[in-house]
């Protein structure tokens, strides 16, 4: 589905942290026909599906595992970032101007997921969702679910007990990040496919290795630089 914008309070971009972003580019690129642009100065590359921006990747500055990293779409950052602060989230980087792109903060919520805020500029994120090789819904894996749901119900007014509204959904998963991470808690970022079976057979063939997955709909891997997504059903 086409992205023309996205309303603030929901996600509208993720993007990959990794110490070989050129690795991930040519993982991501084969198994979900994604090219790219840049790479840039720092290493930054936004992915493109048949022309339509869908998710970034770049150089990670904290070591691995890397991880998917959810940024969410809001009017005022420094008053979401001082919400998130107010409601026991650790403001990692102030926000902060990315040229004429938008305002960037990162934050670990109170459970310790990443999360990223992003007040746009003439970047306003993903141009498609839930299309085969696009980010389709996110889980956030949490030892604390009562205490997550509480949390984001508090910044952004999110239900973690139903999808919200909005593009894509966010959903809670009550379970522990499947090793190694740093984290207690974690996004899930999931990506839609016309053939999870078929997909997940190419994924290993690429390099990643399936993850158990419990109560998940569809398959969750690791990718070959260790960072963990999942593949549901593209929807109808």
């Amino acid at each position: 589905m086409d992205v023309a914008a996205h309303a603030p309070g929901t996600v509208c971009w993720i993007d990959l942290g990794v110490l070989e972003p050129g690795a991930a580019a040519a993982f991501y690129g084969k198994l979900f026909g994604w090219t790219f642009t840049g790479p840039g100065a720092d290493g930054y590359r936004i992915a493109l599906l048949n022309g339509r921006t869908v998710a970034g990747l770049g150089r990670a500055e904290d070591p691995p595992p890397p991880y998917w990293t959810l940024n969410v779409s809001v009017r005022d950052i420094d008053a979401h970032a001082r919400a998130f602060a107010a409601a026991g989230a650790r403001i990692v980087v102030p926000p902060a101007p990315v040229g004429d792109l938008g305002h960037a903060a990162v934050t670990l919520d109170r459970g310790g997921a990443p999360i990223s805020l992003w007040q746009p500029g003439s970047h306003t994120g993903m141009q498609v969702a839930g299309e085969p090789g696009s980010f389709v819904e996110a889980d956030l894996l949490t030892r604390h679910p009562a205490e997550a749901a509480d949390f984001y119900h508090r910044v952004l007014d999110w239900d973690l007990r139903e999808k919200p509204g909005g593009t894509p959904g966010i959903t809670l998963t009550r379970t522990d990040p499947p090793g190694p991470t740093r984290q207690a808690s974690l996004w899930l970022v999931n990506f839609a496919t016309r053939d999870v079976e078929a997909t997940l057979v190419n994924a290993v063939r690429l390099g990643a290795a399936r993850v158990p997955s419990g109560s998940h709909s569809g398959a969750v891997l690791r990718d070959p630089t260790g960072a963990l997504f999942g593949l549901i059903a593209a929807p109808e």
